[in-house]
């Protein structure tokens, strides 16, 4: 059975991710599609991610712990791009 703290990450995760996806929509859609094409390859990561993240996966707060230091990378990115 999962652990209770385990289970709130994941929903708050899944928020997260979720925002770290309408980011890089809106960053996308700046550059043509080539320029665009290491982000694209990014989101559809971020995406499967996301996906996967209320599944059996990721069940441990260890593996939660891992998804929040990939979604904490990911958004400095993005930070960094949009500035």
């Amino acid at each position: 059975m999962i652990n209770y703290e385990v289970i709130e990450y994941k929903e708050i995760l899944l928020e997260l991710y979720s925002g770290l996806i309408a980011d890089l929509n809106r960053i996308i859609k700046k550059y043509s599609e080539h320029q665009a094409q290491s982000l694209i390859m990014l989101r559809e990561k971020v995406n499967t991610i996301r996906d996967d993240i209320l599944s059996k996966k990721y069940s441990t707060m260890e593996d939660v712990m891992q998804l929040k230091g990939i979604y904490l990378f990911v958004k400095e990115y993005i930070e960094e791009l949009n500035s």
